[in-house]
């Protein structure tokens, strides 16, 4: 078969699904469904290369910049719809998770744009498939290399390596219309209670947390709180969800098994202060004002 043929049946792949973010890795998916449903041999890795070098010789696609490997698709479908970040990212590091003050603002706790985008990677393979393929898709390929690039369009972009047992609080969300990985919201409020200094600083994680409690499933929350199995995480949680007047029957159980230390804050960034919760053995580190924000009009 032609090589430019072949070119042109993946271009029209690429319109069926109205993508206008695509990675060597996808191009070979689709090569490869190509293949198999045509009955033509299973590409390798120089076809492959071929099939890129053809389409951008024709300025089907065009390279970003910074970002090996990701190409936006320039034929005329494409060119009217937007390509956020965020879906070129993703294409770049198809089982990462947006995370941290990134996850936040998708779920509304916070009114501030973040300067940098925050996302979550892992050391080993995950069950996550890259969007838009499924587990017959990866028969013959092996699996799609995971960049991290440092910035895109002068925005800085962060990654967190994290454990494979903490792989899990994941959804898909939409980013004008385009499908990215995300931390839900109970894993989000996780995540920037353990890391505030990722999150806008301890007053802005209290606040978010406060914003969140009408919709928070508190069940999950717990559940989550407990897959991480570090009891400094279990007392700062169950101190805040008292705090905001949400109660649950592990949070005695909780409290019981809370321990002190020089790490036993409620922030963890922040100094050490006198202002001590004898019943969750944290230094409250934070301004009493912030604390009865978190009571306030709930």
């Amino acid at each position: 078969m032609p090589r430019t043929t072949i070119a042109s049946q993946v271009l029209e792949y690429l319109a069926q699904e109205r993508r206008i973010i695509a990675a060597d890795w996808r191009f070979h998916v689709m090569y490869m469904r190509m293949a198999r449903t045509h009955g033509y041999a299973l590409p390798d890795i120089v076809k492959l290369n071929h099939l890129i070098k053809a389409l951008h010789s024709a300025r089907d696609i065009a390279p970003i910049a910074g970002i090996s490997g990701v190409f936006r698709i320039t034929v005329p479908y494409a060119s009217v719809l937007p390509s956020p970040q965020e879906v070129i990212i993703q294409e770049a590091n198809p089982i990462a998770v947006f995370s941290h003050f990134t996850a936040a603002a998708y779920h509304d706790l916070t009114n501030e744009i973040p300067n940098t985008i925050h996302l979550s990677h892992f050391r080993t393979s995950s069950s996550r498939l890259p969007l838009g393929t499924t587990p017959e898709d990866w028969t013959d390929i092996p699996e799609p290399r995971r960049r991290t690039p440092e910035a895109i369009d002068g925005a800085q972009i962060q990654w967190f390596q994290t454990k494979a047992e903490w792989d899990f609080g994941h959804v898909v969300g939409y980013v004008q219309g385009n499908p990215i990985y995300i931390t839900d919201l109970e894993r989000t409020l996780l995540d920037i209670l353990r890391f505030p200094d990722r999150s806008g600083g301890a007053m802005q994680v209290l606040r978010m947390w406060k914003r969140a409690a009408p919709r928070l499933r508190l069940d999950l929350l717990i559940d989550y709180a407990g897959r991480f199995d570090q009891t400094l995480l279990r007392q700062r949680v169950g101190f805040i969800l008292e705090h905001l007047r949400l109660t649950h029957p592990i949070l005695q159980d909780w409290a019981k098994n809370s321990v002190r230390g020089s790490s036993a804050k409620l922030i963890a960034n922040a100094d050490f202060s006198p202002t001590f919760s004898e019943r969750w053995n944290l230094s409250i580190n934070i301004p009493d004002t912030i604390l009865s924000e978190l009571q306030d009009d709930l």
